[in-house]
């Protein structure tokens, strides 16, 4: 080492153990004893803890956006349905074994999250729709005697999700929270599953069913287009959009759902997607509904639409929700064409 980098060193060396020498650590620890004896200030650490670690450090760790579609329900027993286990199976991920963050209060560190939230409320409306449609197609008549699991899953399905406690219409009255509600439904399910695997319920597989399920949710994906719309037409000219995210994860959690459940009707109906040659589309529509729960920018722009500079996310996913949406209906129709007319 040349002798000039030598003399460097020492003399910063030095320099460091000076400034050592010169610290008064009795001082220091009698002013740290002093400012944590001031009960205020030590109120105000700890709301800066609470503001800076709690709710940043605390919601990274509750938001967990699981967007996996390598998820296969295959049922073994012919009698029974994949969806409806799909349908168990969400529920089951989304409400029991993770957070269900929609309806937190502000003392949860999630409190401030929105994207998450979104995309569990987007997921759920996908799942209610299905329920709905297939307790207005298979459940028995309204006059049986037995016990409607199906009919009593979907109006269970229908409750709000940002529900913890209180009424929304009056805040002083206690309410179901959507937690609980959500996990009554999918007791319903699997009571209906029991229900299909010992004989008791049916069910028919018939293409007019299926149709009427594919209206069903591709209606619903129409509400959440017409959102992407206003939401882009109205506010893409803005620098920055705070919206965006919160229509782009519903749309997103929409998408992805639609995809495990069409999967799962896909399994149940599987003769007659290939009886009506709709391997093809139906494959085509899980593509688009796959790309399209993938999209995962680190932020959600909603940049105008000649920008050469900020991009739309908006845009992007309602292109494959779009593309998903026109396969649904000319599958629905193609079926509804050699589907036996209802009595």
């Amino acid at each position: 080492m040349p002798d000039q980098l030598k003399k460097y060193f020492k003399t910063c060396i030095g320099f460091i153990r000076d400034r050592i020498k010169k610290i008064n650590f009795p001082v220091i620890r009698h002013r740290v004893g002093r400012f944590l004896r001031s009960w205020w200030q030590l109120i105000a650490l700890l709301f800066a803890g609470i503001v800076f670690l709690y709710y940043p450090v605390g919601g990274m760790l509750v938001e967990d956006i699981d967007a996996n579609t390598n998820i296969e329900i295959v049922q073994n027993r012919p009698e029974q349905s994949s969806a409806v286990e799909m349908m168990s199976f969400i529920i089951n991920r989304e409400v029991s074994k993770k957070m269900w963050t929609p309806n937190l209060p502000f003392f949860f560190p999630s409190y401030f999250l929105d994207n998450m939230p979104n995309f569990q409320l987007g997921m759920m409306s996908s799942v209610s729709t299905l329920a709905q449609a297939m307790s207005q197609r298979l459940a028995r008549p309204i006059d049986d005697k037995r016990e409607q699991h199906l009919i009593e899953a979907a109006k269970l399905l229908q409750y709000p999700g940002n529900i913890w406690m209180f009424s929304p219409e009056n805040r002083l009255m206690p309410a179901p929270s959507s937690n609980s509600q959500y996990k009554k439904a999918r007791k319903q399910l699997i009571k209906y599953s029991y229900s299909l695997n010992d004989g008791s319920e049916v069910f028919y597989r018939n293409p007019g069913d299926l149709a009427y399920f594919m209206d069903k949710l591709a209606t619903n994906l129409a509400k959440g287009l017409e959102k992407i719309e206003t939401q882009v037409r109205e506010y893409s000219s803005n620098f920055t959009d705070n919206k965006a995210d919160d229509i782009f994860y519903y749309t997103r959690g929409q998408i992805y759902a639609d995809y495990l459940l069409l999967k799962a009707l896909g399994a149940d109906y599987k003769h007659i997607i290939l009886d009506h040659n709709l391997y093809l589309p139906w494959t085509q529509m899980l593509s688009a509904l796959e790309l399209g729960a993938q999209i995962s920018p680190t932020i959600v722009r909603n940049g105008e639409l000649n920008s050469i500079t900020a991009p739309n996310h908006l845009i992007a996913i309602a292109f494959y929700t779009t593309r998903a949406r026109s396969l649904m209906r000319e599958i629905s129709q193609t079926l509804k064409k050699r589907a036996p007319r209802p009595q």
